[in-house]
């Protein structure tokens, strides 16, 4: 069963915060948090996020532009389809929650100047960067206003900047399932086919073989960066959740991103040479994973039907294919496991079949460069995960290897601070 929610309300009044069901035992933890500020961690992390993100957007969108020159019809095809549908997607996601905002009363008015900021970004389309821009205001306006003495403007401004950040953040994970990890294996298979053929390398170009390697890196920098932020994001954002240290956020980013090289690498590795298995592969993995899901995750908080919970398990399914999120609060550790054995086995599978249809004599260095970095980084993605959850979790000095506990913490969707998710905004089904 999943803990119940803070819940925090924005009066009419845009000075004053209310804040509903905070245990009672915590009060005094929990209202001074209030008085925390938007400090250069925070700025760090938010600069992080627009960096990673502009730049795998922008990395992509050249690699298009040298696809057209070059013809490769059908690699500017697969690029241009998901640079396109995940833009898209997120922008009819966030125009909805912007209009959830609007009718709300307690947030206060939109205005027009504001629309029409909105609609530009939307339009062009970067709304995780407009959420980014709008943190960043929120976050120097509350300063403002705590230097002048202001605190219950501070407060309220606090908060607002965590929704926005928390907004973008999800956003983000649309992004970096959606965009980022699919340019990823796309880009790294075209590199791999190319790899072992020099005419084909020449006639390709080595400008375009070197932007395509610095467009994985890109991506693969943003997937890391993007669950790591979010698991960042949910934490500031939750009342009954402490902080992560700047150290946790590190430990965190590796492990995302050797857990990402790992998994992107096998199913390049597969894709290379058996572009449908790998398709069959990851849908096996989808549907297997989305109907673990609808059959053991009730009751999550961020549903409110049987039907939501449905949807919801079969997106969330979908992120499975690269990374594990936690849909609720609850022990996951042996869910940890489970899928963690999963992968290594889709990867240890997708690796061998590889290793059988080369020929190590070809090109030993990609041969035993390829199965070396997709062990290696997997091992690593291990090793970094136990570091994370025995020293750098919030909750490592009460626990030992425990990954979650239901009474103490949990990375999990739901259940911000910034203002009512669940009550007026809903938009939020999954935060980690």
């Amino acid at each position: 069963m999943a803990e119940a929610c803070t819940v925090v309300r924005f009066s009419k009044d845009p000075s004053l915060v209310r804040i509903d069901n905070l245990k009672q035992n915590d009060s005094s933890d929990k209202l001074s948090e209030m008085s925390q500020t938007f400090g250069i961690f925070y700025m760090i992390c938010i600069s992080s996020s627009i960096i990673t993100y502009v730049l795998d957007l922008a990395l992509a969108c050249v690699l298009l532009y040298f696809y057209s020159l070059k013809g490769c019809g059908l690699y500017f095809a697969l690029t241009l389809t998901f640079i396109l549908v995940p833009a898209l997607i997120m922008t009819a996601v966030s125009m909805r929650w912007y209009i959830v905002d609007h009718d709300d009363p307690s947030l206060g008015k939109t205005s027009v100047l504001q629309w029409i900021i909105r609609i530009v970004f939307l339009l062009i389309p970067l709304a995780p960067l407009l959420r980014y821009l709008d943190t960043f205001i929120y976050g120097i306006r509350s300063l403002i206003a705590k230097s002048s003495g202001n605190d219950n403007l501070h407060n309220t401004l606090y908060r607002r900047m965590l929704d926005e950040d928390s907004n973008g953040a999800l956003l983000r994970l649309f992004h970096c399932f959606l965009h980022a990890a699919p340019q990823a294996i796309i880009q790294l298979m075209f590199l791999l086919n190319h790899a072992g053929n020099g005419q084909a390398l020449r006639d390709l170009g080595v400008d375009v073989a070197v932007l395509q390697s610095w467009t994985v890196l890109a991506a693969l920098f943003s997937i890391a960066w993007s669950l790591t932020s979010y698991h960042r994001s949910v934490r500031f954002a939750r009342d009954d959740k402490d902080n992560l240290s700047s150290i946790g956020v590190l430990i965190g980013f590796c492990w995302h991103l050797m857990s990402a090289v790992a998994r992107i690498l096998a199913l390049s590795l597969l894709a290379s040479i058996f572009p449908t298995w790998m398709g069959i592969v990851c849908a096996l993995h989808w549907g297997v994973m989305s109907v673990w899901l609808a059959l053991s995750q009730h009751q999550t908080a961020a549903c409110t039907n049987r039907c939501e919970e449905l949807l919801f398990s079969a997106a969330l399914g979908l992120a499975y294919v690269i990374a594990f999120i936690s849909p609720r609060d609850g022990p996951t550790r042996y869910i940890y496991l489970a899928y963690y054995l999963v992968c290594f086995m889709e990867n240890i599978g997708a690796l061998v079949i590889w290793c059988v249809v080369n020929n190590s004599e070809d090109n030993p260095i990609l041969y035993y460069g390829a199965a070396g970095a997709q062990l290696l980084t997997f091992l690593l993605a291990i090793v970094f995960l136990l570091i994370y959850y025995r020293y750098c979790h919030p909750s490592a000095a009460s626990k030992i290897l425990q990954i979650t506990d239901p009474s103490v913490d949990s990375d999990k969707p739901g259940y911000s601070k910034a203002h009512t998710h669940y009550v007026h905004h809903p938009h939020n089904l999954s935060s980690s």
